[in-house]
């Protein structure tokens, strides 16, 4: 879960109210956020919900506090963020056609007239690091960065250049490199490096002068890139290949630099191709559309009756705009800086977190039921306690994955996935038909932790099935990983043998090409003429698109079909995981 650092000064300046330590908890339980320590008036706090980036900043915090305190008191709704009406803007960024197939997206705006002291500037800095490595993926799918924009002359080019012709003076250093040297000699060049690896020509950001900004998504110059105490103008920009999640964030950091007092400008930007939202994009823009919740949902899910009134106000507290009243339904509009609505039990979600916990009289059971796991889940946890008893660590991922990440970043884009025929993010379009894209995923994530690295995952995947009632099946899979100097074929099928040892499951390994994996060092995991997993070492190609640096190897299996390839005699681990 998130944690971020906020200055308790600067947050109560910013929500318009001094907290204790006790009433500040309370308040931030509208956030589903906590206070994690306290040292001073360093606050850290731990957001619990990871669907609202626009929480992990003390901005984000303070704006969803004054809000619900003011709707509270009957003071009406939040103020409104008048730039995300903007059309058209005077300020522009042009687009090389270059970028389509590196880093085809980017969105821009300014800000004047902010209030820039050390606090505000430490929680800006922290805001954009945790939507680009948190929201963003570590930058590959959102980049942000910050600058002085007192000297920059419009129209600011995004251009793709040649990284071996191409020059400038990187932030924190005072002689000029070119691009590609950026990512040998540079320390922050050197940790995402892997994000422009293959690449024959490299992101630049210039103004129309020519003077460089930044090389995204690595870092800015030391000239219009570096931003102090005292600036009063500045210019923000995003850039990634997902337009709506870049799009988000610039709506997320506009919100915040004018909760600080800026006059934030629109700036339009121009493509020489086509985008999901056209060629002429103008930013902040608004992504929301108005939700509709039926109120006899609301009584259902709350279990009460709440007046019409009532949800108005919890629904202003929230931050929603252009509240309609009906008989039976109620429509609003998500904050333009909020992507987490997905369905008409998110908004039910919001009118209980407004009204708040304690108008509800808590209800006991009136039945008396006994429960107990699923056998699934006892065949999962037997399993679990062996994988961790062999010294590899557990993860834990959504069902729900980017199309692209079981695709083509799995050198296997004819891999069959059920898709969500309505995303509301590109990152969540798909059911994952695999559990390994997931663990490169999060193996690509902790480069920087000690190795080898051992994680797995049991988890739940989709699977096409057209004899099925509904066209899919859901299955229970095992994927195991290991990456260090020394990760092989070998190596990681001993982990295999020890599951089939303990289980009793029969298995034998049959050769296969395919795309994820080493040539003639794959193979199919099979029960005579069935197969229910695979096994091999990771192809060096599929390791670069992920900024692998080590070598790794894996297997996954179905677990329910394992279970089936036991042999006669029962398996060596009781269901209590003892031998």
């Amino acid at each position: 879960m998130p944690k971020i650092t906020v200055d308790k000064a600067d947050l109560e300046r910013l929500a318009g109210q001094t907290y204790s330590t006790e009433s500040l908890s309370a308040a931030l339980e509208t956030a589903k956020a906590e206070i994690d320590s306290a040292e001073g008036d360093a606050l850290r706090i731990q957001l619990k919900d990871t669907n609202r980036p626009d929480l992990w900043s003390a901005e984000g915090l303070a704006r969803l506090l004054k809000s619900h305190r003011e709707a509270m008191a009957g003071n009406g709704s939040s103020a409104p963020y008048p730039f995300f009406d903007a059309q058209r803007a005077e300020r522009e960024v042009i687009v090389d056609p270059g970028l389509q197939h590196i880093r085809p997206y980017i969105a821009a705006f300014a800000c004047e007239g902010i209030r820039l002291d050390e606090p505000a500037l430490k929680a800006l800095i922290e805001a954009q690091e945790k939507l680009a490595d948190g929201y963003g993926r570590g930058r590959s799918a959102v980049a942000i960065g910050i600058y002085d924009a007192s000297d920059i002359a419009y129209p600011v080019r995004y251009d793709a250049v040649d990284p071996d012709a191409t020059a400038f003076v990187p932030l924190e250093f005072e002689r000029a490199m070119t691009l590609r040297q950026v990512l040998s000699d540079h320390p922050t060049g050197r940790a995402y490096s892997h994000l422009l690896a293959g690449k024959d020509r490299f992101p630049l950001i210039r103004d129309s002068r020519g003077e460089v900004l930044s090389m995204p998504p690595v870092i800015n110059s030391q000239t219009l890139g570096r931003v102090e105490v005292g600036d009063a103008f500045l210019f923000c920009e995003a850039t990634g290949p997902e337009l709506d999640a870049i799009l988000l964030s610039m709506a997320i950091m506009a919100a915040n630099m004018a909760d600080r007092g800026g006059t934030i400008h629109p700036v339009t930007t121009r493509y020489p191709y086509d985008t999901p939202r056209g060629r002429a994009l103008t930013c902040p823009y608004d992504l929301t559309e108005p939700m509709r919740v039926d109120v006899r949902e609301i009584h259902t899910v709350v279990g009460s009756h709440i007046e019409m009134a009532q949800i108005q106000t919890a629904l202003n507290a929230m931050g929603y705009r252009d509240i309609a009243l009906g008989n039976r339904t109620v429509t609003a509009r998500p904050a333009p800086y909020r992507d987490d609505i997905l369905h008409s039990v998110d908004i039910v979600e919001d009118v209980v977190i407004g009204v708040g916990y304690d108008a509800f009289e808590p209800e006991m059971p009136r039945d008396f039921t006994l429960g107990k796991a699923a056998p699934e889940e006892d065949l999962s946890d037997r399993f679990r306690q062996l994988m961790v008893g062999s010294g590899f660590q557990e993860v834990f991922l959504s069902i729900l994955c980017s199309q692209r990440e079981q695709t083509e970043d799995m050198n296997n884009p004819d891999a069959q996935l059920i898709s969500i025929s309505n995303p509301m993010s590109e990152s969540y379009g798909a059911l994952r038909a695999s559990l390994l894209p997931g663990l490169l995923k999060t193996e690509a994530a902790s480069r920087r932790a000690r190795y080898p690295h051992r994680i797995f995952e049991v988890g739940e995947v989709g699977t096409p099935a057209p004899d099925e009632n509904y066209g899919t099946r859901t299955d229970i899979h095992l994927c195991a990983l290991e990456a260090s100097d020394e990760a092989n074929l070998s190596g990681i099928q001993s982990y295999l043998e020890v599951l089939a040892y303990y289980f009793n499951f029969d298995y034998t390994i049959a050769p296969i090409d395919h795309p994820t994996f080493l040539p003639g060092r794959s193979g199919e995991i099979r029960n005579g003429e069935r197969a229910y997993g695979l096994i091999g070492e990771i192809h060096p190609h599929v390791l670069e698109t992920w900024g692998i640096t080590y070598p790794v190897s894996a297997f996954e299996i179905d677990l329910l079909i394992a279970e089936k390839a036991t042999a006669d005699v029962p398996p060596r681990l009781t269901p209590f995981g003892e031998t």
